[in-house]
């Protein structure tokens, strides 16, 4: 006998079938919304295109070389700035008025620069997530326990073995928590730079797509890049219960 249907499944075909039936009958019918069937063959024939799966692998590449660069440069920061009261309270202000500016904004910049090139997406994804990955990680450095860092002090454990065991355990759950949002969003920025910047990738496809009045392709690339989220996600999720077995989920 089957078991029960799992609610995730429930959701998604129920969501799927108000979508249909708004696109057939209902009020977007009129509108230039493609309908799932419509999606759906897009889909097929996106999946079935080399190009798709060279778009696929620009935008995988520029996510996955900004992500590795900014957490490279961004982690060993945060620890240095959270050792240090005077580098915390010298660089946080600095480090907030740059986390908050979109990377959209920067862009007619860096083209300047770079040009619409896969190396424009990837500074966009560092811009965007070292500076709030340097304040996270400078917050869990500087949130361990003060008595266990005295009692360190008191038998003599010099500063590194301060960090190993006291102060990057702490750090270890704000770091995690940055990781996923930064993941994510390294995802997103790399979308941006093709549909706004025109870099490479399946955020230009969508551009294109878009311009020349293809709907149901654009919504099947949407549809692929919401997969890929989830999958990310995901990955992320399951990496951090291994690596930080002692942060609560």
């Amino acid at each position: 006998m089957l078991g029960p249907v799992p609610p995730a499944v429930v959701s998604v075909v129920a969501a799927l079938a108000l979508w249909q039936l708004a696109t057939s009958v209902g009020p977007l019918a009129n509108l230039s919304i493609p309908s799932v069937t419509e999606t759906a063959g897009a889909l097929v024939t996106e999946l079935t295109s080399a190009q798709f799966y060279i778009r696929l692998w620009e935008t995988i590449q520029m996510a996955v070389a900004g992500f590795v660069i900014a957490m490279g440069l961004a982690i060993p920061l945060g620890v240095l700035i959270g050792l240090s009261r005077f580098a915390w309270r010298s660089t946080k202000f600095t480090f907030d008025f740059f986390k908050v500016i979109p990377p959209i904004v920067i862009i007619p910049i860096v083209i300047l620069v770079l040009g619409p090139t896969m190396q424009m997406g990837i500074f966009l994804i560092v811009f965007t997530l070292v500076f709030a990955m340097s304040i996270q990680t400078g917050l869990g450095v500087r949130d361990a326990d003060a008595v266990l860092l005295e009692t360190m002090r008191c038998y003599g454990m010099s500063t590194w073995k301060q960090i190993r065991y006291a102060r990057l355990p702490s750090a270890g759950p704000y770091i995690a928590v940055g990781v996923r949002l930064s993941a994510s969003a390294a995802l997103v920025v790399s979308i941006v730079a093709g549909l706004i910047g025109g870099a490479p990738g399946l955020g230009k496809s969508i551009l294109l797509s878009q311009a020349s009045g293809d709907d149901p392709r654009t919504f099947a690339t949407v549809f692929v890049l919401g997969v890929i989220g989830i999958a990310v996600s995901r990955v992320v999720i399951w990496t951090q219960r291994k690596a930080i077995f002692w942060m609560p989920t």
